[in-house]
């Protein structure tokens, strides 16, 4: 059972990891434009941030990509493979989430940072890169990581829309064999110690960042 599940461990894998890419390069954009004040984009980024929290992703994944969503009057959407469709959903909602991480890990930082880098000559961007992002950083890394979680697990939906994940290979094994129950707990298993392993990684990471921080002898 685990050797069917994990045939389609790839394609599970892979639409997380893309998703994630996209989706803190997006929320980076949409935490710039909240924090910065940028006209326009402010105003988008709320209107994004709200509808993307607030909707459900199987629904939002219907719509766009389904016979029923946009795909009736796209032929762009209709040409998209399901792979990729399910990865600019996934990447498009968890933007929302990975936006409000950044905003907040940003705000964390104290304003006066930044103005003392300018203060000594660096421009606005290098001071973003040098000062205020390695800060930012850590008090983001908790709460990207716990969405990325919810985003992998999230994975297990692209089956409606015909993805050979993990989840789809054990709801095709277990239809065929009707071991329902040894079936749905293995797939259970799997995404547990998956998901265990990150978290793992994510108290590695927080360790090897707050090393600056953490007095001498404590």
């Amino acid at each position: 059972m685990f050797t069917i599940i994990f045939s389609g461990f790839k394609n599970t894998v892979s639409m997380a990891f893309v998703s994630l890419i996209f989706a803190v390069l997006l929320g980076f954009v949409l935490a710039a434009s909240r924090y910065y004040n940028i006209p326009v984009l402010k105003q988008f980024s709320v209107v994004f941030t709200s509808f993307f929290r607030s909707t459900p992703f199987i629904a939002q994944l219907f719509v766009f990509y389904y016979y029923y969503g946009f795909a009736q009057i796209s032929a762009a959407v209709r040409g998209l493979s399901s792979f990729w469709a399910v990865v600019i959903v996934l990447s498009l909602s968890f933007a929302a989430y990975m936006g409000e991480n950044i905003r907040g890990a940003i705000s964390s930082v104290d304003k006066g940072q930044f103005e003392a880098g300018i203060s000594i000559g660096m421009t606005p961007w290098q001071t973003i890169r040098r000062i205020v992002i390695p800060q930012a950083a850590r008090v983001a890394v908790p709460g990207m990581v716990n969405s990325f979680a919810n985003l992998f697990k999230s994975t297990s939906l692209a089956f409606t829309v015909g993805v050979m994940d993990m989840t789809s290979c054990a709801k095709n094994e277990v239809n065929l064999t009707y071991r329902y129950l040894e079936g749905f707990i293995a797939l259970l298993i799997i995404y547990w110690v998956i998901l265990a392993l990150v978290s793992y990684a994510q108290s590695l990471l927080e360790r090897y960042m707050n090393r600056p921080y953490v007095q001498e002898g404590r």
